[in-house]
């Protein structure tokens, strides 16, 4: 059973986490090797009629890392009131991905989710308050985290095909 829930944006925020009764004591911080993270998604909930309404996709990369955190032991009623938050996603099974505490865990049975191919835009640019929400989500995590959430965190771009946030 894939019951270890990696999330990569807005609900690594401590107060999303507690919208959603899930204790801070029930996660970790983790690295997730073979993805890449990058504002290319059409927005389900956050609609603006904006260029700048990009919300955040993993794309699988083998050259790629991300970090996010692991929400633990996650209940089927948990995965039924964040299916529907996450609409627009897909719950993935992670078979074969590494996934490492900073700690240094490996940690198995683990899922993420993954955009909907149709919600895929490649000319969309970040929505400026999503994006502070995940910066300052980051943050609370610590400057190491921080850090790697900024190195690992990519947005289009009409010149080079996506670059660094």
């Amino acid at each position: 059973m894939y019951n270890n829930l990696i999330v990569y944006g807005s609900l690594m925020d401590k107060n999303e986490l507690l919208n959603e009764n899930i204790k801070v004591e029930d996660i970790d911080l983790v690295k997730v090797y073979g993805y890449k993270r990058v504002f290319n998604q059409e927005p389900s909930n956050r609609m603006i009629q904006s260029i700048n309404r990009a919300v955040l996709n993993v794309l699988e990369d083998g050259d790629s890392w991300i970090n996010g955190i692991v929400l633990k032991n996650v209940s089927d009623e948990l995965f039924a009131i964040l299916d529907k938050r996450e609409k627009g996603y897909e719950r993935y099974n992670m078979y074969e991905k590494k996934v490492v505490t900073y700690g240094g865990e490996t940690l198995t049975n683990c899922c993420i989710y993954l955009g909907n191919i149709a919600k895929l835009n490649f000319e969309i640019l970040p929505n400026l308050e999503y994006l502070d929400i995940c910066k300052n989500a980051a943050k609370t995590h610590g400057e190491e985290f921080f850090n790697d959430f900024l190195e690992t965190t990519f947005k289009n771009s009409q010149e080079f095909g996506i670059e660094p946030i």
